[in-house]
């Protein structure tokens, strides 16, 4: 039997105790809640009927083919996606996962911002994402003949696009393109090709959309879009690029793509003489203080032309076009570019040129440590390289006047993050003044907008108090629904009777994006008198607003809610949903609710599986090593030591409630952790940076461990956050610290491994001894990395934290490396030595070999 057979025989056996242990604790003769979750706690239920109309499943029963392609697409694949995952820190960082499970667009607003869905999210974008219809009540929905009429005619609209593809500045590129809204195209004429097929299973063939969705990983898609042309004119080398067929920019997106001419001018003996290149991108993405990046992208209609002079009389111009998906790749990468064409001219007796030549740089991707470009994160590459761009200065408004307001708020959706900043902390300046503008813009469609008008308002304080509360009445779903979270965000302590009445009769809006942010309000502020209604809607028929309240009555310490908890849990189809009634549970002192979340931690998908075992280890804190990003026969090794561990001493007793940490101070420390070691983000210095988040000790705990999803590429940032959660000493940090022992930057694992020598989890010495080996397995494999440093000083601070957790056995590493050729090495070995025996035995890592060798025999005896 292998040891997953063995891990699962476990979990079966000890699965079963967990109830029953836990209940033969439980006195008298009344039911405990840990039967009631007896049933709900072992497996699923059945969707409702409604939770299954949701789902692109059940679309996919009738329409098999739409629902293939849709799988295979980008919008099905939005939660999914690898690349997606590393450049965002796992949805972890930013507001990405509003696009990549959105709820459906017709309920937030056509051309809106989408908001998060926090159910079945591994659907990513799903059918009723785009296709929903207000006022249809999909729980009696059958399909077949119930389908005229049912969706929302205005899905294939360009403004039904831009909700989410706005923020990528597509749109408007369209808005301006003569082959675009111009010529009365739209997003589906180019991106949905029309075909005739069964549109359902064993229907009559008709014409549809194909739901495909070919963009630029599609290389018959890409090369609709341009026309190449190479001649020589006089002593010139000439490339034309022109758009002639996107009804967009050529290439469309935000940072990532790039088109890249080269020319590449060839003696008569074929000697390499001169090489110029050119870059056609949209640069925007962390420029480097108050300026505008240079866009280069291709217009509509437009030719782009490279130039570049030949300075010899006889040879050859090779020349070649490159489509790179992530910039600034190299340009034969196998997965992340492609070369679209390539020409040769031979030439002869031409007047050579004496023009210079002009040419982009050849920018090279270093990612630390030389580790692949897509462990490092694709997504992210230009933060690394850091390549130059052109930039035109930008002007901040100073007056106070109506008209530079109005300009400042243009400014919040400028593509230069530190306009923004400037823009922010100007109005915030403003105060009052500025107060009536900002409210308006939580409504704006543009994510940065409504974000940095949140941050103004929170900057302003008190004084903007009053107009935030009267905004919890406003007419526009995005203003309430911020104006709500911003009450939340600076601890608004009630007080205002009108408010707390509109928050929670918003837990009876017809909208369920109402509902969902009242009951987080009413839990965020603890407002009691929200109670009884957050206790009605435990039976809501959305799941979002179910969740919603059982956590915040889970805030609100409600333990008189738990009947109502385990019924809405037995209801629960979604495993998400699951998840945080069983946290809520666990919150509200119900061991029961531990049960659940155990039957996430091996959960198939990823980031499912790692958000039960976040949720798991915030109401137990306990984790015996298990890893939930590991590999699977070691994460179910581990998984089953914690059902044996709960099986055998489960109960309320090992119950507690995670830190709290204020909405304030988190996003303080988080707006830190995002500025450390990042010259783009025009952030104070490190050393300023990493002061005030050591200042802030274990409330900046909760943002280290954020930023510690930041990918391998971020190594510097990474390298900091460990030594920041080494200065914490917070046992909180164990899990994630032994996580980054797996980071493919070797200097990273080993600060990793030193803080959990400060941190003091024992639980961590598996892991450091798996580290110490990957350490010895590189070094024979070798070279080993030079920024990682010495490799016997990366294994002495592995020796070090197993030593400093008990494990004795760490002494004889650590006396073998007493005679290491690297200083630090000995000098760290010696000192944990002697931290340990209050000795050094005559040993003086300074000294020479002959005296080392001399003193090490007093430490071999």
């Amino acid at each position: 039997m292998n040891a997953r057979s063995v891990a699962l025989t476990l979990l079966f056996c000890v699965g079963g105790l967990v109830i029953l242990s836990a209940c033969s604790r439980m006195s008298g003769g009344e039911q405990s809640s840990i039967e009631v979750a007896s049933e709900s706690a072992s497996a699923p239920p059945k969707p409702s009927h409604l939770d299954e109309v949701m789902t692109s499943r059940f679309c996919g029963n009738c329409h098999t083919a739409i629902y293939a392609e849709h799988a295979m697409n980008t919008h099905g694949r939005a939660f999914t996606d690898e690349e997606v995952r590393l450049g965002t820190g796992r949805f972890d960082h930013g507001d990405c996962i509003r696009c990549h499970t959105p709820r459906p667009v017709f309920e937030t607003g056509m051309g809106m911002n989408p908001l998060r869905r926090f159910h079945n999210l591994e659907e990513g974008n799903t059918c009723m994402t785009c296709h929903w219809k207000q006022d249809v009540d999909y729980a009696s929905f059958q399909g077949g003949k119930d389908c005229v009429g049912a969706f929302d005619p205005r899905a294939g609209e360009v403004e039904a696009c831009a909700t989410c593809h706005r923020n990528h500045g597509t749109p408007y590129q369209w808005e301006i393109a003569p082959t675009g809204k111009l010529a009365g195209n739209e997003c589906i004429d180019c991106h949905m090709e029309t075909i005739s097929r069964p549109i359902s299973k064993d229907g009559p063939v008709r014409e549809t959309h194909s739901h495909l969705f070919p963009g630029s990983r599609s290389d018959s898609q890409v090369r609709r879009a341009y026309r190449y042309e190479v001649s020589i004119d006089g002593n010139e080398a000439v490339v034309r690029v022109t758009n002639k067929g996107a009804g967009h920019h050529f290439p469309t997106e935000l940072k990532q793509r790039a088109v890249e001419s080269l020319v590449v001018v060839l003696d008569a003996e074929g000697k390499e003489v001169a090489r110029s290149r050119m870059v056609f991108r949209d640069p925007y993405k962390r420029p480097y203080g108050l300026t505008l990046p240079v866009n280069t992208q291709i217009k509509p209609g437009e030719t782009a032309e490279h130039r570049v002079p030949i300075s010899i009389a006889n040879g050859t111009i090779r020349t070649e076009l490159h489509y790179k998906l992530y910039y600034p790749i190299e340009d034969f990468h196998p997965e992340l570019a492609r070369m679209l064409e390539s020409r040769q001219i031979v030439f002869s007796d031409i007047t050579p040129s004496e023009k210079p030549l002009e040419s982009a740089p050849d920018v090279m991707v270093r990612t630390p440590e030389r580790v692949a470009p897509e462990t490092a994160s694709p997504a992210d590459l230009i933060d690394f390289a850091r390549p130059p761009i052109g930039k035109v200065e930008v002007d901040i408004p100073q007056g106070d006047d109506v008209e530079s307001v109005r300009k400042l708020i243009e400014l919040l959706q400028f593509p230069v993050p530190e306009a923004n900043r400037m823009a922010t902390a100007r109005l915030a300046e403003l105060g009052e003044r500025a107060i009536p503008s900002l409210i308006e813009c939580l409504g704006s469609w543009d994510s940065k907008t409504f974000n940095q008008s949140m941050a103004a308002l929170q900057k302003i304080g008190e004084k903007a108090i009053p107009a935030i509360v009267a905004a919890v009445g406003h007419d526009n779903l995005y203003v309430r629904f911020h104006a709500r979270l911003l009450l939340v965000r600076m601890g608004w302590a009630g007080g205002d009777a009108v408010a707390e009445q509109r928050i929670v009769a918003a837990l009876d809006a017809a909208n369920a994006v109402d509902r969902a942010s009242a009951a987080e309000t009413i839990g965020g502020v603890k407002l009691k008198a929200g109670i009884p209604s957050l206790r009605k809607h435990l039976v809501d028929s959305d799941p979002d607003v179910v969740r919603a309240c059982a956590l915040s009555l889970a805030k609100l310490d409600v333990k008189e809610a738990l009947p109502e908890i385990h019924s809405a849990l037995a209801r629960a189809f979604y495993p998400e949903i699951r998840r945080d009634l069983g946290k809520a549970m666990a919150l509200l002192g119900d061991p029961a609710g531990v049960a659940v979340l155990l039957e996430g931690l091996d959960y198939p998908d990823d980031l499912i599986r790692e958000s039960f075992f976040e949720a798991f280890f915030a109401v137990t804190g306990t984790h015996l090593g298990y890893e939930p990003l590991g590999p699977s026969e070691e994460r179910l090794a581990a998984l089953a030591n914690l059902q044996r561990w709960w099986a055998k001493e489960g109960g309320a007793d090992k119950l507690r409630h995670p830190r709290k940490v204020t909405p304030q101070k988190q996003m303080a420390a988080w707006k830190l952790v995002e500025g450390l070691s990042d010259p783009g983000n025009a952030a104070p210095p490190d050393e300023k940076t990493i002061e005030d988040l050591r200042a802030m000790g274990s409330d900046a705990v909760p943002a280290l461990l954020i930023g510690l999803k930041y990918p391998a590429g971020f190594a510097d940032k990474r390298r900091n956050l460990c030594s920041l959660l080494a200065d914490a000493k917070d046992k909180d940090a164990a899990p994630a610290l032994i996580y980054a022992l797996r980071d493919p930057v070797i200097s990273v694992a080993s600060w990793a491994a030193y803080a959990l020598g400060e941190v003091g989890d024992p639980e961590a010495v598996p892991a450091l001894r798996r580290f110490q080996e990957r350490i010895r397995s590189t070094m024979a494999a070798g070279p080993f990395p030079a920024d990682a440093g010495h490799p016997d000083a990366a294994l002495a601070v592995v020796a070090r934290s197993r030593m400093l957790l008990g494990d004795d056995r760490a002494k004889d590493d650590l006396v073998s490396l007493l005679l290491s050729e690297d200083l630090d090495a000995r000098q760290t070995a010696i000192d944990v030595l002697e931290a340990r025996y209050g000795t050094k035995r005559g040993y003086d890592p300074e000294a020479p070999l002959e005296d080392r060798r001399t003193a090490v025999k007093a430490w071999e005896s």
